[in-house]
């Protein structure tokens, strides 16, 4: 799977309908700081370079932690401010980095501001 297959339009959708849905009935506040977690699953069928993966989020300032899952790589950046054009930088960014090394993007998240 390559870019060219992939349909940002409807997962920067997605990514603004989340938001409203936190800011109206979490309460989380615009702007707020947020640490911002990226989750990212191998795709089926492709070889998942994850060496190369974790080096290019690295090298782009994200953090690579440990996840729930051993077949899924985490990556976490920030403070950032919560907004959906924040948080979509970062979501298409390191999209485009999966895609090109065999994964795709498996949800994000933070921890509730304070």
């Amino acid at each position: 799977m390559d870019e060219s297959d992939w349909n940002f339009t409807e997962q920067q959708a997605e990514t603004v309908w989340t938001c409203e849905q936190l800011r109206d009935k979490q309460g989380v506040k615009p702007h707020s700081d947020i640490m911002l977690d990226l989750f990212f699953v191998p795709i089926e069928g492709e070889q998942a370079r994850r060496e190369a993966f974790e080096k290019a989020l690295t090298s782009f300032g994200y953090t690579v932690g440990e996840a729930d899952d051993p077949n899924q790589v985490a990556a976490s950046i920030g403070p950032i401010p919560f907004t959906p054009q924040d948080i979509w930088l970062h979501e298409e960014r390191t999209t485009k980095m999966a895609l090109a090394r065999g994964y795709k993007p498996d949800g994000w998240g933070f921890a509730e501001p304070e």
